[in-house]
């Protein structure tokens, strides 16, 4: 069950009365069931199916959605996957009842009948075991998302943005007719610990784009492009009896800069309020590059069942500021 108490109203200038957005206090129901089959054609091969189903009570939304997964044992130390799935998503709740108010002051819920977005996933994997304390995994994947909601009117938005920032997206009378494509190559190389360290690497470059009720494909906001993370620890056995450890830990975060719209400066000055660029989300944030490191050390007892840790926890060594351009650049215009 989801339980709703949704209530907002805002002002779209000093002089205007406030305008309800939602007043809605109620609840609705998603029920989910799934199936799932699994069978060995012999010892390498083996096939793993399934139904998922969703049932949105709101609005009688019905989803079915087909689950394929393909294993082949290589050998011992290696295997290669193949998985297909359809899978579906309710909007944002608060989505639903967003409402409208009519000439004769009663309100209406334009959004309520909207269907799930749904996306096709495709995934290849390769997993490799080389040393017991050693796994390399890479997958390629590919998704391609559909009915998702868009204005009805030819515009850039669509929800696949919906979450990127901190405004909430109030567009009424969407439609599920919109777009989107997802894919990309992602590559874990990962050291389990053993002989007193262990280590990670985890990377991904993919491209993230949607097509809105205008037909044209931009970047989605989340486009970042690429994402890497490196961490890894070490611990020494210290003390007359090498009871006691020291332990030194480190990470390392690379990501590509989020898509955003940029401000049109001149309009906004005219206007003396934020006006965006048609361009949607054709800039880039700056990218993002984070180092943290922790050195701690651990004290047993050798005569009680006692243990104690001490540690310095440097966070951000790199002084990485994540800003805002638009908030930047609306300073910079006044």
């Amino acid at each position: 069950m989801i339980g709703l108490n949704l209530y907002f109203r805002e002002k779209r200038d000093p002089l205007s009365d406030f305008l309800q957005i939602w007043d809605y206090n109620s609840y609705t129901n998603l029920a989910q069931t799934y199936m799932h089959a699994k069978y060995s054609f012999n010892d390498k091969i083996t096939l793993n199916a399934g139904l998922h189903s969703q049932l949105f009570f709101l609005n009688n939304s019905l989803s079915v959605e087909p689950r394929l997964g393909l294993k082949y044992e290589i050998d011992s130390k290696s295997s290669l996957t193949l998985g297909y799935g359809l899978h579906s998503q309710t909007q944002p709740v608060n989505v639903y009842f967003l409402q409208t108010q009519l000439a004769d002051g009663s309100y209406v819920y334009n959004n309520e009948n909207l269907d799930f977005t749904k996306s096709h996933h495709l995934v290849l994997g390769y997993d490799l075991q080389p040393f017991k304390d050693w796994r390399l995994k890479t997958e390629v994947y590919y998704q391609s998302l559909f009915s998702v909601p868009v204005n009805t009117f030819s515009s850039s938005y669509s929800m696949l943005n919906t979450g990127a920032g901190f405004k909430t997206d109030l567009e009424d009378s969407l439609v599920n007719n919109g777009t989107g494509t997802n894919y990309g190559i992602e590559l874990t190389i990962e050291k389990f610990f053993s002989h007193g360290y262990y280590g990670l690497f985890t990377s991904s470059i993919y491209s993230s784009r949607y097509k809105g009720s205008d037909g044209i494909e931009r970047n989605t906001a989340f486009n970042g492009k690429y994402v890497f993370n490196i961490l890894g620890g070490k611990e020494w056995n210290v003390g007359s009896e090498k009871q006691n450890k020291i332990s030194a830990d480190i990470k390392c975060t690379n990501a590509g800069g989020r898509a955003y719209t940029p401000i049109d400066l001149e309009a906004s000055n005219a206007t003396e309020r934020e006006q965006l660029s048609t361009d949607a989300y054709s800039a880039f944030y700056a990218n993002y590059f984070r180092l943290d490191f922790k050195l701690g050390y651990t004290h047993n007892s050798r005569t009680k069942k006692l243990s104690q840790s001490f540690s310095i926890d440097l966070q951000n060594i790199t002084t990485t500021i994540t800003y805002s351009h638009r908030a930047m650049m609306v300073a910079v215009s006044r």
